[in-house]
């Protein structure tokens, strides 16, 4: 297997990096907060190899742009030394800037830009460089086994035509070799497709059926034109005489007639038994594989059980973790009310400290006169300034308290809000517990489930050989001596006297020519007998065309289940669904990746969908016969990757500022 490994890859003003060079290893992790460049890694390494971006565009910002402005006169360069096969080879692509001063002016203007290549700093043509390019790997093989992402987004039946050619289509010959009708249905249908000959004898039958409801109506119309019985006697007088020489006739031949009629009532019904027992064989064969779906349908039963089972366990266990999210925000939610309550009751009981170890000092110096500074004598006024020094320390007291007794109060309610909150806190915690006890409880119950599932082996329908069943062969037998029978018999000749009547007869008609409302009833009587026979026939082509779209559904299952069983064997955590059913039951083309569980790809978390990726990346490189670098984006998403012999690169979302290289 070619294997081709990144050692080294250097970028110089390629989109916001301005000089940075990586080495790899057999797995490297590129870390980095969003928009810190590790797409760009990505980017760049195809550029250099097809000139396009990861989402397969030729046009897109490469030059390093600086306040709303593309850099002037700085050429953008990817260069990269990649091991193939135990060679390594160095690669280098430069976005040349071209600048130009136009005639008759002095200023140089920007005049787009050269692309230049470079192998092992040899400088080559576009095409040269494209050459050695593809002699290393394809650019489409490239695309589908560097990016776990690229193969689910292609059209599904884009992923169809990838599925079939890396396991091999599934031809109409290799199926009809396992059955003998389905040897039959194909001879049918030379020079058609199936879904054509579906629909041509559909319409076939479409058509029958048309006309057998038209039988009834032309039935009624028939019987509508045919004349009403009149009184032929007159008339037949005259034909008594040729009558009576007819009779003599019919009755020398009666006796030949009557063995004639005995021999061919024989034969018929001899013959009638024949068509029933082969109809008989006909139930016998579709009855046998009714009976072999239908046993096949019991044996699964124990596993259609263990996949609902498994599927309502997975519901549970996602609800008890979206439960358990919900626990978690309401715990965490509630242990920061409690802190910011705790802080407030902190900061309360400090302001009650503070505000009780405030004093009363009273103000000194009140009575010094301030213009000759002297103490004020007048004992009036200092009778009114001792009342005042009381009046002010009494209003001070007072004022304290007042606040004592509102912090108090204030405090009193932080407590019971305290309380309520821990409290909350106490039945929040009690319930993140039980869903996280739910979820483990799920998580062993799938577990166990999913074993059970494993060690159930899958029931398949085994093909109905008809000359293999015994009622058949019984019946056959039967036919075959029935067949003998009929063989021995000896016809009964009364050509002679059939050819006397005959002349009779002729004369006779000619005296019948006025007899036209009788013949005309006759001839009416027939024309109903022949539409009634006419009814059977068609009836019995409807049935013959019923038989050979049931013998189709056989073979269109057959070749799903086949075509099933060759492409999702080459995957070990992907199923391909490659047919889908429509609401009437008909199975029509579709390609949907879904898990081991039978849940598609797109509605699983993105850890499943990377190894999906991965795992599908894995088949086609054992197909192609080549690896190559997969980029993993996301990759802080997944805990545990699927085994790959390519080289990983992980792209990982941190909050650290500037990019990490592991």
């Amino acid at each position: 297997m070619k294997n081709v490994v990144l050692k080294t890859l250097s970028l110089i003003n390629f989109r916001g990096q301005k000089d940075r060079t990586i080495d790899f290893s057999v797995e490297t992790t590129i870390c980095g907060d969003n928009a810190t460049g590790k797409s760009t890694i990505f980017d760049a390494f195809i550029w250099l190899l097809f000139g396009k971006d990861q989402f397969d565009r030729k046009d897109f910002e490469i030059i390093p742009i600086e306040n709303g402005k593309r850099l002037d006169r700085v050429d953008a360069e990817v260069s990269a030394i990649v091991e193939v096969e135990g060679q390594e080879m160095k690669l280098k692509r430069v976005l040349h800037q071209k600048w130009v001063r136009r005639r008759g002016t002095s200023e140089e203007v920007f005049d787009g830009c050269d692309t230049l290549y470079y192998v092992n700093d040899v400088p080559l043509k576009a095409g040269e460089y494209k050459s050695r390019i593809d002699a290393i790997i394809d650019e489409a093989v490239f695309k589908m086994i560097t990016n776990p992402a690229f193969f689910l987004s292609l059209k599904w039946q884009d992923q169809r035509a990838h599925l079939f050619q890396i396991a091999g289509t599934v031809s109409d010959e290799q199926i009809a070799a396992s059955n003998p009708d389905f040897r039959i249905l194909l001879d049918l249908i030379t020079g058609k497709s199936m879904s054509d000959y579906k629909k041509e004898i559909s319409s076939r039958k479409k058509k029958l059926n048309e006309d057998l409801k038209m039988i009834p109506a032309k039935i009624d119309q028939t019987r509508r034109l045919m004349p009403e019985n009149k009184d032929f006697e007159a008339i037949s007088v005259e034909l008594q005489s040729i009558d009576q020489e007819i009779n003599t006739l019919d009755q020398q031949i009666s006796d030949k007639s009557a063995a004639v009629r005995s021999q061919y009532e024989g034969v018929q019904a001899k013959q009638n038994e024949i068509n029933s027992l082969k109809s008989q064989q006909q139930n016998v064969v579709f009855a046998a594989k009714n009976k072999a779906q239908d046993d096949v349908f019991k044996s699964n039963a124990n596993r259609r059980e263990l996949e609902n089972s498994i599927q309502v366990e997975n519901r549970n266990a996602e609800n008890s973790r979206r439960a358990k999210i919900d626990s978690q925000r309401t715990v965490d939610n509630l242990k920061g009310q409690i802190k910011d309550t705790n802080e407030k009751i902190d900061s309360l009981r400090q302001r009650w400290y503070d505000e009780n170890a405030k004093e009363y000092t009273a103000k000194e110096g009140c009575l010094v006169c301030p213009v000759f500074g002297s103490t004020c004598g007048d004992p009036a006024a200092i009778g009114k300034h001792e009342e005042a020094q009381e009046k002010a320390k009494k209003a001070f007291f007072e004022t304290r308290e007042k606040n004592l007794a509102k912090i108090d109060e204030e405090g009193e309610s932080l407590s019971k809000t305290l309380e309520r909150l821990n409290n909350q806190l106490e039945a929040s915690e009690k319930n993140l517990r039980d869903h996280i006890t739910a979820i483990e409880e799920s998580e062993s119950q799938i577990s166990r489930l999913q074993n059970q599932l494993n060690q159930t082996p899958v029931a398949t329908v085994s093909p109905v050989v008809a000359e293999e069943l015994p009622e058949w062969q019984a019946i056959e037998k039967r036919i075959a001596e029935i067949k003998a029978s009929i063989q021995e018999v000896k016809p009964v000749d009364v050509s002679d006297l059939q050819a006397q009547k005959k002349v009779l007869v002729e004369k006779r008609d000619a005296l019948k020519s006025q007899l036209s409302d009788k013949d005309l009833i006759v001839k009416y009587n027939h024309e109903v007998k022949v539409l009634e026979e006419e009814s059977k026939k068609l009836s019995q082509q409807i049935a013959d065309i019923e038989k050979q779209e049931f013998t189709i559904a056989d073979f269109t299952k057959a070749k799903i289940d086949e075509c099933d069983r060759r492409i999702n064997g080459l995957f070990s955590i992907v199923k391909f669904q490659l047919f889908d059913r429509t609401i009437e039951g008909n199975e029509f083309e579709a390609c949907i990746a879904t898990n081991n569980a039978g849940v598609p790809i797109a509605s699983t978390n993105t850890a499943e969908k990377i190894n999906a990726g991965l795992d599908i990346i894995n088949a086609l490189c054992r197909f192609h016969n080549v690896t190559a670098p997969i980029f993993i984006d996301g990759r802080e998403s997944v805990n545990r990757l699927i085994e790959t012999n390519s080289q990983i690169i992980n792209l990982v979302v941190t909050t650290d500022k500037s990019l990490l290289i592991k």
